[in-house]
């Protein structure tokens, strides 16, 4: 049985020296965002309707599970298949996350009437 050396290992690559940065600046760069959009206040965003409240870092979204019955999801379903759709698309015009923000934000339209 012949017994050979071990392999030789290469020497380590030599790391370049990274660049000294400044942790604040990094962050403000960071924090900056888009100068496109214009962060509206969350008192504004209130009054808005939800499709026309912008894309701000001080919106916050919460997620939640919402159980309801096959049935009311069923006509969900049956009302989203009448939305208009694309010309080719398989797909509905409307998801039903969508819808149900829709539906939400007309219910809250309608509550902040009557209470005024």
């Amino acid at each position: 049985m012949a017994i050979s050396k071990p392999p030789v290992r290469k020497a380590p690559p030599v790391a370049l020296p990274t660049p000294d940065l400044d942790e604040k600046k990094v962050e403000e760069v960071i924090n900056r965002g888009s100068s496109s959009l214009t962060a509206a206040p969350i008192a504004e965003a209130a009054a808005l309707p939800i499709a026309a409240v912008p894309a701000a870092a001080d919106v916050r979204l919460k997620n939640f599970n919402i159980k309801l019955p096959a049935a009311t999801l069923a006509v969900i379903d049956e009302l989203r298949a009448k939305r208009p759709r694309k010309p080719t698309s398989p797909k509905l015009g409307i998801s039903t996350q969508d819808w149900l923000l829709e539906a939400i934000e007309e219910k809250i339209q309608r509550e902040q009437k009557k209470y005024r």
